[in-house]
């Protein structure tokens, strides 16, 4: 099994702490081809900032063919909350090429209802660890950005969400979230099979 390892790399990052951190992971030298992944590595970083661990795994496992589209995106969601502080999601997932429709009731406010439904369509077993809000920008075209982490099967996963509705912002995260989390597991299959060829 992999360490419980989280990254954090940068684009300054060199390949001596790249190759460092997927041999922290569990990973050999002869499973990935380094120059491939660092190469990979920084075009990344250039785009996103910072690199985790499930971000390394994806650029050194899974071919660029394999990442263009996600497997799980919202195609609809529906929140109806009222004052006594129950709100119901409605959302349509597409998972791979099949659409699964879900409805949700909390008491906890419009936000978990979703990731509730969300949950339950994709039956991760993903603990909330962080939830942070931010406003970008001001006046009606001011967007609000989520990030948030979960935990995983001891592992953790960042989402970013960004909109002008809060709930769509936070969706995002979420989905962004669960993308990782599918291609992490995709990227688990793949490995062991090459281990198991070596």
């Amino acid at each position: 099994g992999l360490k419980d390892v989280q990254l954090n790399l940068t684009s300054r990052s060199g390949r001596a702490a790249v190759k460092h951190h997927m041999k922290e992971m569990g990973y050999r030298d002869e499973d990935y081809d380094l120059d491939q992944l660092y190469v990979s590595f920084l075009k990344l970083a250039d785009q996103k900032g910072q690199v985790f661990d499930y971000d390394l795994e994806a650029l050194a496992f899974v071919s660029n063919q394999d990442q263009q589209t996600d497997y799980f995106q919202l195609k609809y969601f529906s929140i109806h909350s009222d004052s006594t502080g129950i709100s119901t999601a409605s959302i349509k997932l597409l998972c791979g090429d099949v659409i699964i429709n879900e409805i949700i009731t909390s008491r906890n406010g419009p936000i978990n209802s979703i990731y509730q439904a969300l949950n339950k369509v994709t039956k991760f077993s993903i603990i909330l660890e962080k939830f942070h809000l931010v406003g970008k920008g001001s006046g009606r075209d001011a967007l609000g950005q989520v990030d948030i982490v979960v935990k995983y099967n001891n592992r953790r996963f960042h989402g970013i969400g960004l909109a002008t509705d809060i709930i769509e912002s936070a969706s995002k995260a979420m989905i962004n979230v669960l993308n990782n989390i599918w291609l992490s597991k995709k990227i688990e299959k793949k490995v062991k099979k090459i281990k198991e060829r070596i």
